[in-house]
């Protein structure tokens, strides 16, 4: 640590060689977390300048192997970030760059959807999540690449990992932005796994917060019963921060208990020989490892019928994307991609009214099962994803082990702590307790600790 006085890492260093606007700034503000870039700026140790000025470098660097950004004008960046240092102290995040995924409009940027029918489009106003982190001064960096209509489709982003495998979707460029240290947290959504496997994809902290607490307006829709806004981050710190600005809510830092205070589920589920032996392996030795630091962990039996609720999973989601599809489906159909026309869409107008209504009494009654048999779990543990990312650009990747938990409307976190056969990252993910968030969180943390 340096005798600073802020506590520090010892990465943010002093560069006394390298000045803008007069100012010394530290060595690599891009290898730096959301939360230290806020306490360097109110610190006065660098500017908002000085860090738009780093991320912009990056992003000029990087983007044309990455291509994670729909839209940036860095111009424009460092206008905002000069404004941010000529005026009062804005809020939690006074400083701090971020990103979002093109389906999240912002009046200054257009929101194109991942799809030819609305490029260029430009909305007349910010989304609340928007919104509510630059009234925190928050500093929009761009937006990023997601698949057509948050659905199946790729878009141009490469996994920074390894540009010859996928990054996952649909919020790949979120995911390969924040593994790439182009931005230090990003905006995603997920309906079934367009958060979780992209981030264990590409090696990010991602967290979908329980249905609801994020709000949605401004947001691209694509199954209202399931749609999740949520977070990518370099390190876990920074997702109570990040909730706090977006909920306008008080922040908590992470209060990460001792392990040996959680009481953790090995949660194998129905689709547990999906995943690759590799990946089992791994999730059992990282349950092992949590143990020998004092954890309690147990094997988690799920209610009988959870493997009911995937069923149940595409037909209520093919039914809503089918109708939120409609204006597009009836006037741009030849700009509509065969994925989705012949995927979920026509899922969807397969499903009738009476089996919709069903399907989502079905989850609704095992949504209250879980919370009975969770009891005093404070998480539960399962693959984020089948196995690293895949080899192809042609496909994101299943989300099978992460739609019955967005289904649920469960809090998920999904950590970058595993490693595959070819070194690739792995995410373990942790399930947490409907709409105990800080809880899961603070488990996360502890988590983190303990494996990274």
């Amino acid at each position: 640590m340096l005798g600073n006085g802020f506590g520090y890492p010892e990465h943010m260093i002093y560069k006394d060689a390298l000045k803008i606007s007069g100012r010394p700034v530290l060595a690599d503000l891009t290898t730096m977390t959301a939360l230290e870039l806020g306490q360097a700026v109110e610190a006065g140790n660098t500017t908002c300048e000085d860090v738009a000025s780093a991320y912009l470098e990056r992003i000029g660097d990087r983007e044309p192997d990455v291509q994670a950004w729909a839209y940036i004008r860095p111009d424009k960046v460092l206008r905002d970030a000069r404004a941010l240092d000529q005026g009062p102290r804005r809020g939690l995040l006074h400083g701090v760059p971020f990103a979002a995924k093109d389906i999240i409009d912002t009046v200054d940027m257009p929101t194109g959807h991942g799809s030819p029918i609305y490029a260029g489009c430009q909305p007349d106003r910010d989304a609340t999540c928007i919104a509510m982190c630059r009234a925190a001064g928050g500093l929009l960096l761009g937006k990023t690449v997601t698949t057509e209509f948050a659905h199946v489709s790729p878009g141009k982003t490469r996994n920074p990992r390894d540009p010859a495998r996928t990054p996952g979707g649909s919020s790949s460029g979120s995911a390969a932005a924040v593994s790439d240290r182009m931005t230090p947290v990003a905006f995603g959504t997920q309906t079934t796994g367009s958060i979780i496997r992209p981030a264990s994809f590409c090696g990010v902290v991602g967290y979908k917060p329980s249905y609801g607490d994020f709000g949605l307006s401004g947001v691209g829709q694509n199954a209202p019963s399931f749609d999740t806004l949520g977070v990518m981050a370099c390190d876990a710190a920074d997702l109570p921060l990040m909730r706090a600005a977006v909920m306008g809510a008080p922040y908590h830092p992470l209060d990460a208990p001792p392990a040996s205070s959680l009481r953790l589920g090995l949660c194998r589920t129905p689709y547990w020989t999906e995943a690759e032996p590799s990946t089992q392996t791994a999730i059992e030795e990282a349950a092992e490892r949590l143990s020998r630091a004092g954890a309690s962990v147990e094997d988690f039996s799920l209610p009988d019928g959870y493997a009911g609720v995937g069923d149940c999973l595409p037909l209520v989601s093919g039914y809503e994307f089918a109708r939120v599809l409609a204006y597009e489906r009836a006037n741009y159909p030849d700009k509509l991609s065969e994925n989705l026309l012949n995927g979920r869409v026509a899922d969807g107008d397969r499903c009738s009214y009476d089996d919709y209504r069903a399907a989502l009494a079905s989850i609704t009654g095992y949504k209250a099962k879980l919370a009975d048999a969770f009891g005093e779990f404070d998480a539960l543990l399962t693959p984020s994803a089948a196995g690293e990312a895949l080899v192809g650009l042609a496909v994101t990747g299943s989300p099978l082990f992460n739609g019955v938990w967005t289904a649920l409307h469960s809090p998920v976190v999904t950590l970058p702590v595993l490693e595959g056969p070819n070194g690739l990252p792995l995410g373990l993910q942790l399930i947490g307790k409907l709409y105990q968030d800080g809880a899961l969180l603070d488990a996360a943390g502890t988590v983190f600790a303990a494996l990274a």
